[in-house]
């Protein structure tokens, strides 16, 4: 087998992302994934019934945001993007709802039937940022898309200082770093049906709120401004889809089957791969004058290389590494027909929405189900979150029916339920799994009456199973570890492992496109990350395409991402939302 400029291990979609940023600059570059197939955490399958087509794991995609829609033309090799005109939902047991919508105003009308304070606090952000968006936009991407520095983090304090001054919070940005994001949103928003909006956008963005140093992200989420989060037409793999076109169209090699069971060293400076015995390609080893690996920062450390590589010291520090938070059981359902939310009568702009949460009655409901996961509990009030990709793009499933993904934040070892001991991993097959759906479908039935009878198929995805399908994914954390405070920003993934860059290992020629800054997601920033030091040192960085901006793509072309293909035309003609 040929030797190459850049090994890339696994192909994953930010493995991909630096495989084709390398690929284009020039360099020679290779893919070893174990699987069949690239983009574990994308997949998009058929779990039984056909046509019923679902998003295994990534669901909620943002590349918009990234430089790489452009600098690698996405869209050019088959990403079609697309959504819906309410961009998030909190559907409330007392059959109002809460908004937030692609268009500001549209959000605080809806945020004003509320809290005239909050609607109020919501027009405050909208001015602020009109007056600031280029720096808000550079800050963002800094955060997103660079290594973090401390002059990053002076530049954004005094951001979130001044934003704090301008709407009257007695805090500066200091202050910020040492709250959680519950402290926050007391301080911003009087009604717990408005705080609960951000508080369960950053459940979902894996920014917990009740964590210290996310407060900042949470301040940012109160604004409600427009998100760049998608579907894709065809699923979720399309995105992986057109990474693999773009490598290949300009020359790289991808092998799939080909698990790579360690990485070679010479004189302490990674130079090749050995592949598994299992192989394509069966105990073969391939050389390189730089590795990339996307299969995490432990598998990476204590599988692939070793004690005898790292020393016994760096192999108990990777034994210390966190996977534990946020994991998610999730719920996969096929539909007759698209739920009814009872909230519909009270703003049937609901029915134009693919993304949601339910479940709590404020903002305390869910802090307290955080804080029970931490302990390894399982939350005794069933909440989470909601897709219905179908909505948006409704090729995933047959004419007039649906898909839905739901999902709870659980423990992956959960030692107790509702006062009942649990046995830890093993739970998951012990009848754990099937309880947490029916209280799931419980919960959808009562928001959207008659949810229950439109199923025609339903499956459980475990974190057992989300580990045992993708080993990259230690139990079930789909994000290369905890995005907790002492896993986060400069320390990500562990002080000491990347050295001069966030992606630059204390292993010489190593590099890591997982596991590191800010975590693995669809926004392909750590891909980026990666693609940008290796090119650097290999001296392939000054490329005339390479030059995209974070939300370049997305505000550029916002307003012609297809919107709305799914809703019954009903709905679309109640709201006004007749699609593009």
């Amino acid at each position: 087998m040929n030797d190459y400029d850049v090994i890339v291990i696994g192909g994953g979609i930010n493995g991909l992302t630096t495989a084709c940023y390398l690929q284009k600059a020039g360099l020679r570059v290779a893919v070893f994934e174990g699987r069949g197939q690239c983009g574990a955490n994308c997949d998009t399958v058929e779990l039984g019934a056909p046509g019923f087509l679902h998003n295994t794991h990534a669901t909620w995609l943002v590349p918009a945001m990234s430089p790489a829609m452009a600098d690698l033309d996405l869209a050019g090799y088959g990403l079609e993007l697309c959504g819906t005109d309410t961009l998030f939902a909190v559907p409330h047991r007392d059959g109002s709802n809460t908004l937030q919508s692609l268009d500001p105003m549209q959000t605080m009308l809806g945020i004003a039937r509320h809290s005239a304070h909050d609607a109020e606090r919501i027009g405050r952000f909208l001015e602020f940022g009109a007056a600031h968006m280029a720096e808000a936009m550079e800050l963002n991407g800094l955060m997103q898309y660079a290594r973090p520095t401390m002059a990053i983090a002076e530049r954004v304090a005094a951001f979130n200082g001044e934003l704090a001054r301008f709407l009257g919070l007695p805090l500066d940005g200091d202050d910020l770093l040492r709250m959680t994001g519950f402290e926050v949103l007391d301080l911003v928003f009087e009604s717990e049906k408005v705080r609960v909006l951000p508080a369960s956008l950053g459940e979902f963005t894996g920014q917990w709120p009740v964590h210290r140093r996310v407060a900042p992200t949470v301040l940012g989420l109160c604004g409600m401004m427009p998100v760049a989060v998608h579907q894709a037409h065809g699923g979720s793999h399309a995105l992986t889809h057109a990474l693999v076109r773009c490598f290949l169209a300009h020359g790289g090699a991808l092998h799939t089957t080909c698990p790579v069971a360690s990485i070679l060293t010479e004189n302490g400076r990674a130079c090749g791969i050995r592949l598994s015995d299992a192989a394509l390609y069966p105990g073969e080893t391939v050389r390189a004058r730089v590795i990339v690996s996307n299969v995490g920062f432990t598998p990476t450390f204590r599988d692939l290389l070793g004690e005898a590589v790292i020393g016994p010291e760096w192999m108990r520090r990777a034994s210390y590494f966190s996977y534990d938070d946020p994991q998610l059981i999730g719920f996969h359902y096929a539909l007759k027909e698209a739920p009814v939310f009872r909230s519909a009568d009270f703003d049937p702009a609901i029915q134009l929405c693919w993304v949601g949460y339910f479940g709590c009655d404020g903002m305390r409901d869910i802090q307290d189900a955080q804080m029970r996961v931490l302990s390894g509990e399982v939350p005794p009030a069933t909440m989470g979150g909601w897709f219905i990709p179908t909505l948006a793009d409704p090729s995933q499933a047959p004419p007039g029916c649906h898909t839905i993904y739901a999902w709870q934040t659980v423990p992956p070892r959960p030692r107790t339920w509702r006062g009942r001991r649990l046995n830890g991993w093993d739970a998951w097959r012990e009848g754990l799994a099937e309880a947490l759906r029916d209280e799931m479908t419980g919960l959808f039935d009562e928001m959207a009456p008659g949810f229950r009878a439109s199923i025609i198929e339903q499956h459980v995805n475990t974190p057992r199973q989300q580990e045992q399908g993708n080993p990259s994914n230690v139990r079930g954390n789909m994000i290369g570890g905890s995005a907790i405070p002492e896993q986060a920003g400069e320390n990500r993934p562990l002080p000491g492992v990347c050295v001069g860059g966030a992606a630059r290992t204390f292993v010489p020629g190593l590099y890591l496109s997982n596991s590191i800054h800010p975590f693995g997601a669809t926004h392909l920033a750590s891909g980026c990350i990666a693609a940008n030091e290796v090119a650097e040192d290999l001296g392939a960085r000054e490329r005339p395409w390479w030059s995209s901006k974070p939300f370049e793509w997305f505000f550029g072309n916002m307003g012609s991402i297809p919107s709305n293909r799914g809703v019954d035309a009903r709905w679309a003609r109640a709201t006004g939302g007749d699609g593009r």
